[in-house]
């Protein structure tokens, strides 16, 4: 039997431990794929499609997933989740790119995350003043590089914790964890450079 046909053969006792598994973590799973999918491909790219085959694919690799016991559920998920998402993108963008997260869009809410990350407690009064706000937080964020791009989204808008986000990329908690600080840290010093405050209001 090959490994395709063994990981689309699992035992009714798998199948519902996955689908508990799936059950508690899928209302976050669809938020983040709303979240994440570029404005250019909403009309075209359906989270709730992207939901199922999120689970189609994780059920090919349950039985890997169960023999890991490093990553955690949410993280395996949202891991395959990208994937579909970015396969999504390729498929409906013709992209050949090798690295496609270099080449895909910011979300439309990055600029709202990135406020956040510079400190903001309090905005513009004025739907305007609001607006030219994020405009010019999404050129900011635009400036940083992918990787940086990356860990910020991972922790300030899908709320994942060092160690998942180290998990997803390929590296230790401690090392995501830099990369985070360091993310911040230029992202502030752009916001600071750019547009002389720390606050952005």
């Amino acid at each position: 039997m090959s490994q395709l046909e063994s990981d689309n053969t699992l035992s009714l006792m798998d199948l519902t431990a996955l689908g508990e598994v799936f059950a508690k973590h899928k209302v976050r799973l669809l938020a983040m794929l709303q979240r994440r999918i570029p404005s250019d491909l909403a009309a075209r790219v359906d989270a709730d499609d992207l939901l199922s085959e999120t689970f189609l694919a994780a059920r090919r690799r349950w039985s890997a997933f169960c023999v890991q016991g490093t990553m955690t559920a949410y993280a395996w998920l949202y891991g395959i989740a990208m994937n579909c998402l970015i396969e999504a993108w390729r498929r409906e963008t013709h992209s050949r790119a090798r690295n496609p997260v270099r080449m895909m869009p910011l979300p439309e809410s990055s600029a709202q995350v990135g406020i956040g990350l510079v400190g903001s407690d309090t905005g513009p009064s004025t739907a305007a003043a609001r607006k030219e706000m994020q405009g010019r937080m999404r050129q900011t964020m635009e400036m940083l590089g992918p990787r940086d791009q990356e860990i910020l989204w991972m922790r300030a808008a899908d709320g994942l914790s060092f160690a998942e986000a180290g998990a997803i990329l390929g590296i230790d908690e401690g090392t995501a964890t830099v990369r985070y600080l360091r993310a911040l840290r230029r992202l502030r010093k752009l916001w600071k450079t750019l547009h002389g405050e720390n606050d952005p209001r």
